[in-house]
């Protein structure tokens, strides 16, 4: 599926995604007017809290949602409510790599069977041809064939987690999506895999979409870092600006919620992780973020910020930006 190198090969472009509510709860809107792109062979990082509607965009991109408003274009093509027939071809272009392969594979069926049944599925290969795709996709992800005739069960946290990566690439995928894919692993295993990503997108120029809540994780693998918070975007800009010096009070937040080896610095950030103990409801009006924010002032409360370019060359919905920007941000640590 070919694109002009001058258009984006994803536009996504007023997102709204909201959830029907149960019982007396009032619907849930997950994601509010979220708009961004990504270039062919990029990878963009989407960071925020549980609940901030990072995954739902990650579902509407992957078709398992139905969005309220708002366009998707993918390679060219407006995805948003494709017919069933066209989002299989979209498929072949667009796959996943979630937090938990274990559930993604059936634990009956050995690895070889569920590898080639997506390539099956999409693709109509040979038995042959499948054999070739899966031994040079295992060899990638730094795996060798014999493990096809093992059980999930039978493999670590970080090998499954190749396993679902070489799934993925089999088919030759443009765009991956990358929903919590290193957070259930261990430090050391956690930059295997971030190499390994960093690895394919050099060799098949791949873009991503990487969803993560941590900052540091994020910044370490992204070109470009969009932040959310209660479905809205904070901050977005390259991962050197937003990911060592944000504007946003919100993202310096996640940002001090990284640990770092210096203890002054460690009890310095601790201190500032209060402003993310606490959560109420969104606001009908004002800053989302107004509520746990420790710099908010009445005009925070009563007027919405709008995303807008800041000095820093992020874009920042923040009416303090500018005077917080220099004399709050935490240093960044040197993590993964």
């Amino acid at each position: 599926m070919a694109t002009d190198p001058a258009t984006p090969l994803v536009d996504v472009s007023g997102l709204h995604v909201s959830y029907p509510g149960t019982g007396r709860r009032p619907a849930v809107h997950a994601v509010d007017d979220v708009s961004f792109t990504i270039a062919a062979g990029q990878i963009v990082g989407l960071v925020g809290e549980s609940g901030s509607g990072k995954s739902s965009i990650g579902s509407v991109l992957l078709g398992l949602v139905e969005p309220d408003a708002g366009r998707l274009i993918f390679a060219g093509q407006d995805i948003t409510r494709s017919r069933r027939r066209d989002r299989r071809l979209i498929a072949r272009q667009l796959q996943a790599v979630f937090q938990d392969p274990f559930g993604s594979m059936n634990p009956t069926l050995t690895v070889g069977d569920t590898l080639a049944e997506t390539l099956r599925y999409n693709l109509g290969l040979s038995h042959e041809q499948i054999h070739n795709r899966l031994g040079d996709a295992l060899t990638e992800v730094g795996l060798d064939e014999s493990v096809l005739g093992r059980y999930p069960a039978q493999f670590s946290g970080g090998q499954r987690q190749r396993l679902a990566i070489a799934r993925a690439i089999a088919v030759e995928p443009s765009f991956l999506i990358c929903d919590e894919a290193v957070s259930a692993l261990d430090l050391s295993v956690q930059a295997q895999v971030l190499n390994l990503l960093m690895r394919l997108r050099t060799r098949r120029n791949l873009s991503y979409l990487f969803i993560s809540h941590d900052l540091a994780v994020v910044r370490y693998l992204s070109d470009q870092i969009v932040v959310l918070y209660a479905g809205r975007i904070v901050e977005r800009g390259p991962a050197e600006i937003v990911g060592e010096r944000p504007s946003h009070p919100y993202t310096q937040a996640l940002l001090a919620a990284a640990p770092v080896a210096d203890p002054d610095e460690q009890t310095e950030r601790r201190a500032r992780r209060t402003t993310l103990t606490v959560r109420s409801e969104r606001p009908a009006t004002g800053c989302s973020f107004a509520d746990r924010c420790p710099f908010a002032i009445d005009r925070c409360r009563v007027e919405r910020p709008e995303l807008i370019a800041h000095a820093s060359g992020a874009f920042v919905a923040c009416h303090r930006a500018d005077e917080l920007t220099a004399t709050t941000a935490p240093a960044p640590s040197s993590r993964p």
